[in-house]
């Protein structure tokens, strides 16, 4: 099909519309965008794939599905079996770590709380873990402390069990409606053409009505989800930041344009996506950065499409800021207006935490229209201080995040109004 070039970023985001149906179509459009619009750059490398030196089992789980599954992808290692977890729990180089993968059995509680307590504003979000630590070196990931006495990633391969303890969960409050991540110790996507976990929440999601799964990432690698039938309550989401601050600070990840163009495809699929603008960083020209960022967001995306918006600041444990001087010399973050906070953890010096939310927030408003928007992690003063006023409570924003699967949703709150 023979297109004139588009000459303009509106005029590109034009033909994108029309033509989205037809990837052919897509393709050529995209190579005639001049590359100033990043987004459309088809050269824009995608993310570093995983490949393992080492694969160590848990003799519990080498008969799981799972555990073949991987194995399966990486035919030339011989796995080792470990009787004893402790063996690998022991403080390692972390970049050494990442190449060493470990299939285990989950222990434990399996759905536990957001880390929102005390005065911190909570949208009542629980996560399951499926995985711990990613191959992917986002400078400021707070695994790097976190993780730093078991580095290793490791994958829990008995899915069956894991499930069977969410079921449990949800049937406790059967009307009550969960949103439920696996992103917290490990990126959503990043390792699922190895794990396959995506199938089996997806399946998960059919067979229940009271939840909500968020699958978060910063990569690209949705070509399972590109073969699932879309459901509503499965909702694929990305971390964004502007792509000079990815190519500084959140190394081995997809770029800006490839985690768009990713959730573009998983838009027009059926599936439906969010975004998290989290961690904010206070770089040079932040404003600006953030500005075309959203901008973009609101011209590829409908508001229908999009669930929701999640807006925070860079924080990190204290230990952290050794760990980032080390691994990422050159790395900008550390030099900031950073403070100790009561939670433990170090944060912008709060004015400048509100002065950023207060403008990427009205962006989002007038960019990305009646599409759901929060802070994520941030006390009760700040949401005063930046929208006026707070949530009634944690349940109602809860109800408010959800309200698009809800028949009775709650009173629009005032900080979109």
């Amino acid at each position: 099909m023979a297109l004139n070039p588009a000459s303009s970023f509106e005029e590109a985001v034009f033909f994108y519309q029309l033509s989205k149906q037809n990837n052919k179509t897509l393709i050529i459009l995209f190579a005639q965008v001049p590359q100033k619009f990043f987004f459309l750059d088809t050269k824009q490398k995608m993310m570093t794939s995983y490949n393992p030196k080492q694969i160590f089992i848990d003799p519990e789980v080498i008969d799981l599905s799972v555990t073949k599954r991987v194995l399966e992808k990486f035919p030339n290692i011989e796995p080792t079996i470990v009787k004893d977890r402790k063996e690998l729990k022991i403080p390692y180089d972390h970049t050494k770590a990442k190449k060493q993968l470990y299939l285990s059995k989950h222990k434990g509680q399996v759905v536990k709380t957001c880390q929102g307590m005390g005065d911190y504003v909570c949208c009542q979000y629980f996560t399951v873990a499926l995985i711990s630590d990613c191959h992917l070196e986002c400078t400021y990931c707070i695994l790097q402390d976190y993780l730093k006495n078991n580095p290793l990633i490791t994958i829990n391969a008995n899915i069956e069990e894991i499930l069977a303890e969410v079921e449990n969960h949800l049937k406790k409050n059967p009307d009550r409606l969960y949103r439920v991540g696996t992103g917290e110790l490990s990126d959503s996507l990043a390792l699922d053409h190895i794990t396959g976990f995506s199938k089996d929440l997806h399946k998960f999601c059919l067979e229940h009505e009271n939840i909500i799964i968020e699958l978060k990432t910063k990569t690209n690698n949705i070509d399972t989800l590109l073969t699932l039938e879309p459901h509503k309550r499965l909702v694929i989401s990305w971390s964004v930041n502007p792509q000079s601050y990815i190519q500084k600070e959140e190394h081995k990840c997809a770029s800006l344009a490839k985690r768009l163009e990713a959730a573009r495809k998983i838009a027009d699929h059926g599936f439906p996506v969010a975004f998290h603008l989290d961690p904010l960083l206070y770089l040079e020209n932040w404003e600006e950065e953030y500005n075309n960022l959203i901008t973009k967001i609101g011209q590829m995306f409908s508001p229908e499409e999009i669930s929701w918006i999640s807006v925070g600041s860079l924080r990190f444990t204290p230990g952290l800021k050794k760990i980032v001087d080390e691994r990422f010399p050159k790395s900008q973050l550390m030099t900031g207006e950073l403070f100790p906070t009561s939670d433990g953890k170090t944060r912008y010096f709060r004015p400048i935490r509100e002065e950023m939310y207060k403008t990427v927030t009205k962006m989002i408003s007038e960019k990305v229209q009646k599409t759901p928007f929060y802070l994520c992690m941030e006390t009760k003063t700040v949401w005063r201080r930046v929208f006026g006023e707070t949530p009634n409570n944690n349940t109602h924003l809860e109800g408010y995040l959800t309200s698009n699967w809800q028949q009775n949703s709650p009173e629009k709150p005032g900080w979109l109004v």
